[in-house]
């Protein structure tokens, strides 16, 4: 995907999760954060060169759907262009120190992606907060690369 396609993609997530419940909804609200931290980070990882940003949307390291001009979408191998989570696929390029600071707030909350969502552990608001912040802290990050223009 592109900058752009990835704010976007922040955005909406962002607005959903204002209307759901950390706790009551937090596989939901989980998952929007997650998925809004990975966007910023492959927002900034292209922003900096790191990856290719294309017309492309990740299926699993290294497959991509790249769309057609007839609207279908072809699998295709691809170089690096967006991560799924933070290390898979590894960036095998050194990154910025704000970079790496997003990746290190993504690994914070998918810290709690099994346990939580896969294990049975109830969710608690020490929780919910500790991902909230990461998340926060990833997305300050990413505007203080986009506003500056480095990553």
């Amino acid at each position: 995907m592109k900058v752009l396609q990835h704010m976007d993609k922040i955005e909406r997530l962002e607005a959903l999760r204002s209307r759901l419940d950390p706790l009551e909804d937090f596989e939901l609200w989980f998952w929007a954060g997650m998925t809004a931290g990975t966007h910023a980070v492959n927002a900034a990882l292209h922003q900096s060169g790191a990856t290719v940003a294309e017309e492309a949307f990740a299926t699993q390291p290294g497959a991509y759907l790249v769309p057609q001009a007839d609207g279908t979408l072809l699998a295709a191998f691809r170089p690096l262009g967006d991560v799924l989570h933070v290390g898979r696929p590894k960036v095998e390029v050194p990154v910025s120190e704000d970079v790496a600071a997003m990746m290190h707030q993504m690994e914070i909350i998918e810290h709690y992606r099994d346990p939580c969502l896969r294990e049975g552990l109830q969710p608690t608001q020490a929780i919910a907060a500790e991902c909230d912040a990461a998340l926060r802290r990833c997305l300050q990050l990413l505007a203080t690369c986009l506003t500056e223009g480095r990553a």
